[in-house]
């Protein structure tokens, strides 16, 4: 039995979808993008994108479309997934939050699916929408019925063409008027339209139609009412036709036949933008006729297509507002465009203002510790085309070390502080040591120890220090609190307690300071003529931290937070009488250690740190001093510390533990994100000439100055290539990838040109370049475009590069070209058994002129580093395509068409094959471990071979279901996992202790999981820092699908996952999401007209989302969950063990 939990590392970053609509208010404009399975709903402002929420759906979103009803001030959204369930939702003001009006099941057993995709379109004057989701057949909604009844109400019509390509609803017409291009038998296109008789739930003959387009037309774009009609795009020609009236006009501009436009956005009634599959946006232009002679409309006279620049390839655009458009890309980052009225620079009409990134469609990747601290980062193959590159995903927020200092003895804290001539920068720290404290100062860029020439105490070990208004900076300790003047670093005031005890904790903001001596707590305050103490209280515990943070406008607060140490509670005083406002307990056994109030996202927080590693959290509301639910999160297994620090414009807390961390909010959400650092005890945001913005981060004696990384979970850094890159392996012998690229060319000439600006010119040499050019002098190519473009093939051509990357500077060492028309299909690092140096090995196809014909022909590229350089060494002919490749004790393992073949490396230097099994379709994937080789078969899906010691491969088990397999890996000896084309999980196990033959050779299904993508690659490894003390984890595998997602397939011990099993059947009753899709449906498993429930896997997903439930709904889930305490005993479950127990779980990526 499999015991797997999946969870999203990295959700889908992919754009399919955007749509523009007034969703949060009747004034807002919001932009709502559909990635993978997951809503994005931002508002657009003066400066940008400003996000306001993230919301999973059930399934893959496929149509999205908005509308508004009647009496209503906002626009609602119809949505559709994969799946076919379709749903009708509004934004809540007071909720901030999706609330579903309908929902139903737009699947149906009949019909033939199509092809090409869903396509939906809406009617906005009619309220109507229709959707083409089976071959001859569209859906009909009519939204005044549906919002009437709250039903979800369909029927279906019938077409005459079984074949559409796309279709759209038109303006100028009294009744629902459908148009559509489809394609007949002997492939013509056309266009058609009807008109839809809601009442008759029939279709009529439209007003029009018109026979014979371009035979690549495939998009057809309703017109505004000031000219109606339809333009309808092709490969080579843009066709206006106005309707009824059998007016058209057409272009046929040469920039067109370079590419195939992808979306399109409509500006106004003249314009609209096109952008095609490279990222060229174009301006569609449609010129009024002055002689227009049509009654009470105005016609087009003639149509213009303007090249306004590149961009990233877009998949949706959507127009927002003042001249912005957001470009929606599936292959790389998404932008955010201003449209220029004149050409900048660089001749473009196009300034980027903004980059979201994207990392899909991930084709492949490596996982490697590229500081070599245990700690996996993933290298993922992305994009395509120009927008092509390498990704590093890493877990936790990088901190880029500037300069490093040891003390030679321990630290026990640190502040910066401005003083001298310049305090507008940061220019000594106080280092307070054990029993003494020493003041660190910069000049000329280096630190070094100010010994005299000031008026700090340095025979005690300070508390606390901070610069104040009017000139003056705060130092505590035991005895007092000096204050300093900035300029002269003299002592201008010393404050001694009244009650005789030593200081114990301090806090100060810029005009206030409370002081606590034990249980007695002061209350000062700061003017230009020094120190003031204003009040005084004794409470009833010693006090252990205290926080007087400004959380509103100006320099002053009304109250206080401070915990205390007995009764571990924290308390929030009111200033200046330090009379008692509120108190809570903070739970626990360990007193706390530092308190902050703080304001993330207009929402007031309480923050405590334990002494066990843990911090405890309430919203809070501080104009009335209430406090709301206490919330616990455990980040570190040692005492924590915290300190507020910013980052850009936004506010985040470092807490300081053995698993440093970093707290922040993203879309009125708390996130914690790790610190790629081992172990942080202080920190102190500081900012001078040579560290602007920067940390610094104590660890025992030693002071490391740093800048920290963009605040998120997952760290995202980009290389960008310029082509597609489609493999990737690493070398640990070398420190480097290798990486095979592709591009199209048309000619030779073409090839010349971009090697100046794409990653495999980067190391190609003159001799080759001008052997191509040579070349393509010769050849006679069909040119396109006008007189200054680039000679391009109607038909271009594939070219490979093979590159050797450095791990580190990402620099290209190495370009090898191959053969045109040689794709590349695979690539590893093999270790032959005679050799000492391993060997990056490239497997390659030579395509047929026939598509429909298996590959007969195809390499294996060897190369090794020798000489500081990447030399090719062999190179091995073989009898069709090379799929896979992978290292096999000492050998060569490849999948060449239906044949798995191991090859051995001679004395001669030479490949020869030892042995092969030719049992198989089309054997696609290989993975190895040991003796045993599991291979992935085009329709067989897996196979387990060994390899036995007289040189043959045996067939030990397969499973004889039928599945199309993407991707395939290695659990352990004896279980095995796959991904299929249907966006579905499945894992097999061999039953090695069974006694029959047929038991034996077969291959048992135990798990069976819809995750809604499509798995391109698992690889062994982790995100986040080795942690042997786990107890939950056995395994990990990453994953990276096409929506630009990365997965991690944790497997877990069986009392783990059957506790999982009853908690997330809890969570699955009691959390709805919109659309109100069953869990139970959306996690099934679906292929080739079978469906099965899920079994074999956790919802990792779901189980992490209890971290974010209220407090009524968490109890609502613990309520009658009970967990094992030994052999024969079991206790209840409290909502503080959950919360500890999935926080376990998040720290897996």
């Amino acid at each position: 039995m499999a015991y797997n939990y999946v969870v999203t590392a990295q959700s889908s970053t992919s754009v399919h979808q955007c749509l523009k609509a007034n969703i949060t208010g009747k004034d807002d404009v919001n932009l709502l993008v559909a990635k993978g399975r997951n809503l994005e709903l931002s508002l657009s402002t003066a400066e940008g994108l400003k996000p306001m929420l993230v919301t999973p759906i059930r399934g893959h979103i496929e149509v999205m479309l908005a509308y508004r009803p009647e009496n209503s001030e906002t626009d609602h959204i119809f949505l559709l997934t994969e799946r076919l369930w379709a749903m009708v939702f509004s934004y809540d003001q007071e909720t901030k939050e999706f609330v579903t009006h309908c929902c139903g099941d737009a699947y149906q057993r009949t019909g033939r699916p199509c092809d090409t995709g869903f396509i939906g379109v809406i009617d906005p004057r009619h309220k109507v929408i229709a959707l083409r989701l089976y071959a001859g057949m569209i859906k009909i909604i009519p939204l005044e019925q549906l919002h009437k009844s709250q039903q979800f109400f369909t029927f279906d019509v019938r077409l005459e063409h079984l074949q559409l390509i796309d279709m759209c609803f038109l303006h100028n017409s009294d009744q629902p008027t459908l148009a559509y291009i489809h394609q007949d038998e002997a492939s013509h296109r056309h266009v058609q339209t009807v008109v839809l008789d809601i009442d008759e739930q029939e279709i009529k003959a439209g007003p029009w139609s018109r026979q014979h387009l371009e035979v690549e037309s495939h998009m057809i774009i309703p017109v505004e009412d000031y000219f109606g009609g339809v333009v309808i795009v092709g490969q080579q020609t843009i066709l206006y036709h106005s309707g009824a009236s059998g007016k058209h006009r057409s272009v046929a501009p040469p920039e067109l036949k370079r590419s195939v436009i992808q979306c399109h956005c409509m500006l106004d009634h003249s314009r609209i933008l096109l952008s095609d599959i490279s990222g060229t946006v174009f301006m569609l232009l449609l010129r009024e006729d002055p002689n227009s002679s049509m009654p009470g409309r105005s016609t087009v006279g003639e149509l213009r297509l303007e090249d306004l620049g590149k961009v990233t390839s877009a998949r949706s655009i959507s127009y927002l507002d003042n001249s912005v458009v957001y470009i929606g890309s599936p292959f790389g980052d998404s932008q955010l465009v201003r449209l220029l009225a004149d050409a900048n620079e660089q001749g473009s009409f196009l300034e980027v203002i903004d980059t979201i990134v994207g990392i899909g469609p991930i084709t492949d990747m490596a996982v490697v510790d590229q500081d070599r601290q245990g700690q996996g980062s993933v290298v993922t193959c992305s994009g395509y085309g120009h927008t092509g590159s390498l990704r590093v995903v890493r877990s936790g927020i990088g901190i880029q070390e500037v300069a490093v200092s040891d003390t030679g003895s321990t630290i026990q804290g640190v502040w910066a502080i401005a003083c001298g001539a310049d305090t507008d920068l940061h220019s000594a720290v106080v280092v307070a040591l054990i029993e003494q404290t020493i003041i660190v100062q910069f000049t000329d860029d280096e630190l070094g120890q100010m010994t005299d020439g000031h008026d700090f105490v340095q025979s005690e070990e300070t508390i606390f220090a901070s610069n104040l208004s009017f000139g003056f900076i705060i130092q505590v300790v035991e005895s007092q609190v000096r204050l300093i003047e900035a300029t002269s670093i003299s002592m201008k005031q010393e404050w001694k307690p009244p009650c005789g005890m030593p200081i114990t904790a301090a806090s100060s903001n810029s005009e206030q300071v409370v002081v606590a001596c034990s249980e007695h707590l002061y209350y000062l305050t700061v003017s230009e003529d020094g120190l003031i103490e204003e009040s005084h209280t004794v409470l009833d515990n010693e006090v252990s931290c205290i926080d007087v943070s400004v959380t509103t406008a100006g320099n002053r607060t009304n109250l206080c937070a401070i915990a205390l140490w007995k009764d571990i509670s924290v308390l929030l005083l009111r200033l200046p009488s330090l009379e008692l406002v509120t108190s809570a307990a903070l739970g626990g056994e360990l007193v706390s250690r530092s308190v902050v109030m703080c304001v993330f996202e207009g929402q007031d927080y309480l923050f405590v740190s334990m002494g066990d590693g843990g911090v405890v959290y309430f919203p809070a509301e501080f104009s009335t001093g209430q406090l709301g639910q206490r919330k616990r999160v455990v980040l570190g297994t040692q005492p924590t510390t915290m300190r507020p620090f910013h980052t850009a414009s936004s506010f985040n807390i470092f807490v300081c533990s053995d698993r440093p961390s970093v707290i922040y909010s993203s879309n009125s959400k708390l996130l914690f994100a790790n610190v790629n650092f081992k172990v942080v005890d202080y920190v102190c945001p500081i900012n001078t000439a040579a560290y602007r913005d920067s940390l610094i981060i104590v660890s025992q004696s030693v002071m490391t100055f740093g800048k920290v990384d963009d605040i998120q979970k997952l760290h995202i850094r980009c290389v960008h290539l310029g082509e597609t890159p489609r493999r990737i392996a690493f070398d640990e012998v070398s420190g480097a990838f290798g990486v095979v690229v592709d591009r199209e060319v048309a000619t030779q000439q073409s090839v010349v040109r971009m090697l100046a600006n794409n990653c495999s010119g980067a190391a190609q040499n003159e001799k080759r370049a001008k052997e191509m050019e040579a070349a393509a002098e010769d050849s006679d190519p069909l040119v396109v475009g006008g007189a200054n473009a680039p000679r391009m093939h109607v038909n271009p051509q594939m070219i490979s590069t093979f590159c050797v990357i450095d791990m580190q500077s990402f620099e290209i060492l190495h370009a090898h070209e191959l053969l045109r028309n040689e794709n590349v299909m695979s690539l590893c690092v093999v270790h032959f058994a005679n050799e000492p140096e391993p060997f990056f090995c490239v497997g390659t196809a030579i395509p047929e002129k026939d598509d429909d014909q298996e590959e007969k022909q195809g390499y294996i590229h060897l190369f090794q580093w020798r000489d500081s350089k990447f030399l090719p060494v062999a190179q091995k002919e073989v009898g069709g395509a090379v799929y896979s490749l992978s290292n096999f004790n000492g050998k060569l393992l490849a999948a060449v068409n239906n044949c798995v073949a191991v090859y051995e490396w001679t004395d001669s230097k030479e490949l020869r094959c030892e042995c092969q099994h030719q049992e198989f379709i089309m054997c696609l994937f290989l993975k190895v471990k040991g003796d045993f080789i599991l291979c992935g078969d085009l329709m067989r899906s897996l196979s387990l071979l060994q390899y036995k010691v007289e040189g043959t491969l045996e067939v030990v088990a397969s499973d004889f279901q039928t599945n199309w397999v993407y991707a395939i890996d290695i659990l352990d000896y004896d279980s095995f996992i796959g991904a299929e084309e249907y966006g579905n999980l499945f894992t097999v196990m061999r039953d090695s202790s069974a006694t029959s033959d047929d038991e034996l050779r077969r291959l048992s299904v135990t798990g069976r999981f819809h995750i809604s993508d499509h798995v391109n690659v698992f690889r062994h490894g982790s995100l986040t820092m080795k942690d042997n003390e786990s107890k939950l984890r056995l395994s990990s595998v990453l994953f990276g699908t096409v929506s630009g997602s990365v997965g991690v397939i944790i497997t877990l011990k069986k009392e783990t996952f059957e506790f999982l099993q009853e908690l997330q059947n809890k969570l699955a009753a009691v959390i709805t999401t919109v659309g109100n899709i069953p869990f139970a449906e959306f996690r099934s498993f679906a292929s080739s007209g079978r469906r099965e429930p899920m079994f074999g896997f956790i919802d990792g997903d779901l189980i992490e989302s209890f971290l974010d439930l209220p407090t009524h709904k968490m109890e609502e889930v613990a309520s009658g969950l009970q967990r094992s305490e030994g052999p024969d005993r079991t206790v209840p479950v409290t909502v503080d063990y959950l919360n500890k127990f999935v926080e376990e779980l998040t720290r897996f990526h």
